[in-house]
């Protein structure tokens, strides 16, 4: 009877394993865009696949850009991506084949998830929603945290459920912290959790244990790796004399993505559109009204909140992506607690419904399958390469450049990059000039830097141009 059970619970796996593996082959490209995040991902992966300081990215932070990304991302990724470097290099093919494996392997988790939840039908196909909506089937083409974070935050979650060692979830919940710093909320959540249960007189200490023990791994981790903490990587991004207005405009963005996660093109059959965004947000409300109170609750509000009070409002719905699978369980429990007259097993509605949902994505998918293979405006374009292998031999160590993306710059030069904030004055521009030491601005057609533009037209005594392609232009500062 055991081996039954196991067996028939093996080949479900193996089933759910077949059914994500087509996310290898669907809209797999070969190059990135411009970005700026993945750069500084595989650079301080390569550092850490060549033994060297990985901080040593030569990106240079600008205080008075904090927007652009801290001098020095959490050591997770980087680590997650240094044996692929180490084998191929930095070859950005290869890493999107990797983050497709991740994206499978996020999946599988996800899909134990919801196991604890409901029958393996009804998991497996609330899983592919996720997996298999056309952003994602885009987002997996891109070298970035949010989806090993993904895994690890709901790899915590299944640990907890599984009822694992503190000090095992613990570790589970510190590499999730050493991904992205917004893990931080996971221990959080632990503990409010703890004195939610205090309150009502009872006591469950593991869940303080799990949170020191994640914490001491990111301490030890980050001490070996002479990095810092964390909490202090994105402090600069805050600000909190505009709390309100960044709260206000990021319940309205998160809404709308949300909704916007199940809206799809769909021309004449648009009401099915219509009436699943509704549908999805009021029984998610609902859910969140009615669920019980337990550590996902508490972990949910938790990141949330992190969300409201985050003034940055171009992420998409990557930010969103670590709680889809919760957003979902609350949606459905919001729908459970309705009274239903009818005798339907609410599970066969569940699984139509969902079922409709992946239909939705159809057109979309069929394009996506059919999407050539084509390199994108970014750094493996043809003229990106000639200014970069130019840069490389016509500048030295130590030579700072202005660019607009320049951890992409620093990444394939090994050059020293700074940017402006491009809403500077010229005199503000020229400071950042003088206090960084800047030598060089190099600028691109497809990238626009009105202030570094304006200072370059107004200062044409001050600067030569030596070298240009089809997109872009290399200047020298003269110095004073």
């Amino acid at each position: 009877m055991v081996k039954s059970i196991y067996n028939k619970r093996y080949f479900a796996f193996v089933l759910m394993f077949l059914f994500l593996l087509p996310l290898i082959f669907i809209n797999r490209q070969i190059s990135s865009d411009w970005g700026g995040d993945f750069a500084m991902y595989i650079n301080e992966a390569m550092n850490i696949a060549h033994f060297q300081s990985i901080d040593d990215t030569h990106y240079i932070y600008n205080e008075n850009a904090p927007m652009l990304g801290p001098g020095i991302y959490p050591a997770g990724f980087p680590l997650m991506l240094a044996p692929i470097c180490f084998l191929f290099g930095n070859n950005i093919s290869v890493f999107i084949i990797y983050m497709s494996l991740l994206l499978i392997i996020t999946a599988l988790v996800i899909y134990v998830f919801f196991k604890d939840f409901f029958s393996a039908p009804v998991a497996a196909i609330l899983t592919l929603t996720i997996a298999y909506n056309p952003w994602m089937l885009s987002f997996k083409n891109e070298v970035l945290a949010d989806i090993p974070f993904t895994l690890f935050f709901i790899l915590t979650l299944v640990f907890y459920l599984k009822k694992a060692p503190a000090w095992l979830t613990g570790i589970v919940m510190g590499f999730a912290i050493l991904v992205k710093t917004a893990g931080f909320v996971l221990p959080v959540g632990f503990v409010l959790y703890y004195f939610y249960n205090l309150v009502k007189r009872k006591r469950y200490p593991g869940l303080v244990f799990t949170a020191i023990y994640a914490l001491i791994f990111v301490f030890v981790i980050n001490t070996v790796l002479k990095m810092p903490l964390g909490l202090g990587l994105y402090s600069g991004n805050f600000d909190f004399s505009s709390l309100k207005h960044n709260i206000l405009i990021n319940i309205s963005l998160y809404i709308e993505i949300y909704q916007s996660f199940f809206y799809r093109v769909l021309h004449d059959w648009k009401f099915i559109m219509l009436v699943t965004r509704s549908a999805m947000l009021t029984f998610l409300i609902i859910g969140i009204i009615n669920v019980k109170k337990d550590l996902i609750y508490f972990i949910f509000v938790a990141y949330v909140f992190l969300l409201l009070v985050y003034p940055y409002h171009s992420s998409g719905f990557r930010f969103l992506l670590p709680v889809m699978p919760l957003l979902l369980l609350f949606a459905l429990y919001g729908f459970k607690s309705i009274k239903w007259r009818y005798k339907v097993d609410k599970r066969l509605i569940v699984i139509f419904a969902a079922l409709v949902l992946l239909g939705q994505y159809f057109p979309e998918t069929v394009k996506l399958i059919e999407k050539r293979v084509e390199i994108l405006p970014g750094p493996q374009q043809k003229s990106s390469k000639e200014a970069f292998d130019f840069i490389k031999k016509n500048t030295v160590d130590g030579d700072v450049i202005l660019f607009t993306k320049p951890r992409v710059l620093a990444l394939y030069t090994g050059r020293n990059a700074v940017c402006n904030e491009i809403s500077d004055s010229s005199k503000k521009l020229e400071e950042l000039l003088k206090n960084k030491n800047v030598k060089y601005i190099l600028t691109n057609s497809d990238l626009s830097n009105k202030a570094a533009e304006r200072f370059l037209k107004q200062n044409g005594d001050k600067v030569d141009l030596i070298w240009q392609n089809t997109k872009f232009k290399f200047y020298r500062i003269n110095q004073p």
